[in-house]
């Protein structure tokens, strides 16, 4: 007639049978007879909850306990088998042999009692009635040492919901202290993904020197450049300089000084006050800068290994090259074609790929990055200018349509400040724009906040510490321009700065290392440009640098982890032919002043924009 369900002949609790089978219940009972029907095997997660519920009730009872355990004051009565099914560190003190299996008193230490109730509760009823900030530190240092792995992942969780950047360090230091991996993995991982917020903390000067070094060492910083890692090793030096100066070479030995200026680097020691550090430190950029000179005969020199000439994983940018147009050879000059493609390029691995297009096809446009969004603005094409805006967002890689100008502009400067965008200048039809406009993007609109000095189009545009620098163009007389001018946003005031040394228009200005970069551009005597210019503060002027390899009018320049990029442009036209664009990009190095020529684009671009992510 089929097998009997053991479950079906259980005596009730109390009664005969064996111990426990009164628990079992109906529900127990229809699983096994399913069982039994089927002939397979099954688990029910109901039994067991109530098994452990009723080995729960016993122990309040004190029924079967069989050892008493003493922490701190109070004694609580268990069951062997319970704790050592539990734990294997209960297992090896009642089952390995050790003097404590045969005792009936057993005297745990290490461990607050209070902090032992709550992990006996776990181990009874599989919950963990409370972790707060008040327990949460006693409670996994213990969990850890009596090897309960639920209690301490349970523990980590919360832990891992209460970091920020100023609990971090500590969170760190104290998960190296209880050699919790993975709460470690993770603090890591966050003081690397908010490290210029976390090295601004009172924690981070109060990491150990082995802490900070390899901390600095990672890949994973997310940083702008590099100089933001040498300054942070700085901070934690002349924090204590008497006790830590002596470690010098040792905590900045993680930075890639082959990215930084050395310039910066030296302007920023002159200003160290303790003279035994600053001696020291000259004479690590004297040792780095012979070793740039002639780095084939210091091949061991730790400045120069090849990891440290590239940008760290986490510090790599994604250039983007919107828009513009293309002309290829042999064209005439009517057959340029306004471009809605858009390219991304690794500035880690050297490639270019094809993203989203635009939904307006337009050249001599402006582009700009704000709350880590692409902004195309205005342009034209086929002789109609735009007024339009489009917006791109590199999660849903989709460009959409945001609010239009006040007024129709191409050749015009863009740039982010204070978190909105400015649009400045431009050509608006049959004439010079002389407005600026000013793009809130939480109110996704614009607004006309003030107005240009000089009038211009085709000119370069960047900001610096809050201002916003123009710089050459073509001005209402239809002619080149080498004047320099600086609106402060804030008071919406002009002022001039000392005027480049060419004439210049259809140019790329960047900002770098507290300079200005006027690169490449055109004019009509000299035709397109291969020249560069720097602008420096302290000298007050302009001084010119390595030229391109190219001429490159209409070129787009971008600054990123301390180099200059510039892409496309135009060739010089010969015998009045239509110039040919250009697909390739050169990268300059500041520090030793010279133009490297990367990965050429897909498509040759003029009069485009550049944005960096």
């Amino acid at each position: 007639r089929g097998r009997r369900c053991a479950c079906a002949s259980a005596a009730p609790q109390g009664g005969s049978g064996r111990a426990g089978e009164g628990a079992a219940s109906s529900g127990s009972a229809m699983a096994c007879a399913a069982v039994a029907k089927g002939g397979g095997s099954s688990f029910s997660d109901r039994h067991a909850r109530l098994l452990l519920a009723q080995i729960n009730r016993l122990r309040a009872g004190q029924s079967f306990c069989d050892v008493r355990l003493e922490v701190g004051p109070e004694a609580f009565p268990v069951h062997r088998l319970v704790l050592a099914a539990s734990s294997p560190y209960f297992a090896a003190l009642f089952a390995g042999g050790m003097k404590e299996s045969g005792r009936d008193v057993v005297r745990i230490a290490g461990v607050e009692a209070d902090t032992f109730h709550t992990l006996l509760d776990f181990i009874y009823t599989g919950r963990v009635v409370s972790i707060g900030e008040h327990n949460v530190q006693e409670l996994i240092v213990a969990a850890d040492m009596l090897q309960l792995t639920e209690v301490v992942e349970l523990c980590c969780e919360f832990l891992k919901g209460q970091i920020d950047p100023l609990n971090c360090i500590g969170l760190f230091q104290f998960s190296e202290q209880i050699a919790c991996h993975d709460l470690m993995e993770f603090t890591e991982s966050y003081i690397h993904a908010h490290f210029l917020e976390v090295q601004s903390g009172e924690e981070f000067l109060a990491l150990t020197k082995e802490q900070l070094i390899k901390i600095l060492r990672s890949e994973d910083l997310s940083i702008e450049d590099e100089y933001q890692v040498f300054i942070a090793a700085m901070q934690w030096i002349l924090k204590d300089v008497g006790k830590r100066k002596k470690y010098v070479v040792e905590v900045l030995e993680p930075v890639r000084f082959p990215l930084l200026p050395a310039q910066r680097l030296l302007k920023y020691i002159e200003s160290i006050p303790d003279f035994s550090l600053r001696v020291a430190l000259q004479t690590l950029l004297k040792e780095y800068c012979e070793v740039c000179k002639s780095p084939k005969e210091n091949k061991v020199s730790s400045f120069l290994q090849a990891s440290k000439g590239r940008p760290r994983r986490k510090a790599r940018k994604y250039l983007y090259a919107v828009g513009g147009y293309t002309r290829l050879q042999g064209g005439r000059w009517s057959d340029s074609r306004a471009l809605s493609c858009v390219e991304r390029f690794d500035t880690f691995s050297h490639y270019w790929t094809t993203v989203s297009s635009l939904h307006q096809a337009r050249s001599g446009l402006g582009v700009a990055v704000v709350g880590g969004m692409v902004y195309a603005i205005g342009g034209e094409k086929d002789s109609m200018i735009f007024d339009c805006t489009e917006c791109y967002d590199p999660v849903t890689k989709q460009w959409t349509t945001v609010a239009s100008m006040n007024y129709p502009r191409c050749g015009l400067g863009v740039c982010t400040c204070y978190g909105t965008i400015y649009a400045l200048g431009g050509w608006v039809g049959a004439e010079i724009g002389n407005t600026i406009e000013r793009f809130d993007p939480e109110e996704n609109s614009w607004d006309v906040v003030g107005s240009m000095a000089v009038p211009r189009y085709c000119f370069g545009c960047c900001e610096m510490q809050g201002l916003i620098y123009v710089v050459g163009g073509i001005g209402n007389e239809g002619v080149e321009l080498c004047s320099v001018e600086v609106y402060d946003p804030i008071s919406k005031r002009w002022s001039e700065l000392a005027p480049m040394g060419t004439r210049r228009a259809y140019l790329g200005v960047a900002a770098l290392n507290d300079c200005i970069y006027a690169v490449g551009g055109w004019n009509e005597s000299q035709d397109a440009l291969a020249s560069v210019e720097r602008y420096s503060f302290e000298e007050e002027k302009w001084v010119e640098v390595a030229s391109m390899k190219i001429p490159r009018a209409g070129v787009c320049v971008v600054a990123v982890n301390g180099f200059l990029y510039a892409s496309g442009g135009r060739a010089p036209s010969h015998d009045f032919a239509a110039p040919v664009t250009s697909d390739s990009v050169e990268v300059y190095n500041p520090h030793m002043d010279s133009w490297t020529e990367i990965a050429n684009m897909i498509t040759s671009r003029c009069e485009g924009g550049v944005a960096v992510l």
